[in-house]
């Protein structure tokens, strides 16, 4: 049996709980020979299932989030004997309009009107918008559809008639920024801040003790907290950071990497 405790020990403290639950997965898919399929993962859960897994030839899996890019996806475990398909993933595209004319809906009042509903963040992936063609949609898993089209009947000022469109039909993700390559001194996360929006450490410092700094979506206060391969860092008013790949020290003994950056 795996030991979670010494596993967990290798990440972070705010990734210790899902380490585990993610080994339970390995364990379960190993010793009953069945699928798993997760609730919606960030890049960076993903990751860590893939380091979990490592080199081992007994298990695989696969992730789909309904939309090219997807940010979240749902991710199917299984025995490298069974073949992995997309109804395996159990997702729904749901799909809501609105008079581009009259009426204006954003990505926050979707989230928040999710949310409110007592829709736990996990359950549903990327969210977008088109405002010219005056739609929006959700990646949902298929077992919450009949509950969003029965509970999310308003938006805003936004009335939403829910219904389910194909996978074809799903938009396009608008450009997710530039790929960055920086020098920085350390990956501490007020260090990679500072470095991906030039600005001081003590600027920095004072938006992660405000609350204005989320990493994996998650609030963080601690401006030491060690960046890791696709983390996703999210600045208020300033955008969004994700650490891409690592290529070593420089002479000076800094830090090669390279981040995904959008600017708000």
């Amino acid at each position: 049996m795996v030991d979670n405790q010494a596993v967990a020990q290798h990440f972070e403290p705010e990734e210790r709980a899902f380490v585990s639950q993610a080994t339970d997965w390995l364990q379960t898919v190993s010793n009953e020979y069945r699928l798993v399929l997760t609730h919606f993962l960030n890049p960076r859960e993903r990751h860590i299932l893939s380091i979990l897994i490592g080199d081992r030839t007994d298990i695989k899996f696969e992730s789909f989030g309904i939309f090219d890019r997807a940010e979240k996806e749902r991710v199917v475990i299984a025995p490298e004997f069974i073949e992995i398909e997309q109804p395996d993933f159990e997702e729904t595209l749901l799909q809501i309009s609105f008079p581009k004319k009259f009426l204006e809906l954003r990505h926050k009042d979707l989230l928040g009107a999710f949310l409110s509903a007592g829709i736990d963040r996990a359950v549903f992936g990327d969210i977008l918008l088109d405002k010219e063609k005056g739609i929006a949609q959700v990646a949902v898993e298929r077992r919450q559809e009949f509950f969003i089209e029965q509970e999310i009947l308003q938006i805003g000022k936004v009335s939403a008639n829910w219904q389910s469109v194909s996978f074809d039909q799903a938009l396009i993700k608008e450009d997710e920024g530039e790929e960055e390559f920086l020098l920085v001194p350390s990956l501490r996360l007020d260090a990679v801040i500072a470095s991906c929006f030039n600005l001081s450490r003590t600027q920095v410092k004072e938006m992660i003790e405000s609350g204005f700094v989320a990493v994996n979506w998650s609030k963080s206060l601690k401006t030491n907290r060690t960046i890791h391969l696709h983390d996703v860092i999210s600045v208020r008013k300033k955008g969004r950071i994700s650490l891409q790949s690592l290529a070593g020290h420089s002479k000076s003994d800094k830090i090669k990497a390279v981040f995904q950056i959008i600017h708000r």
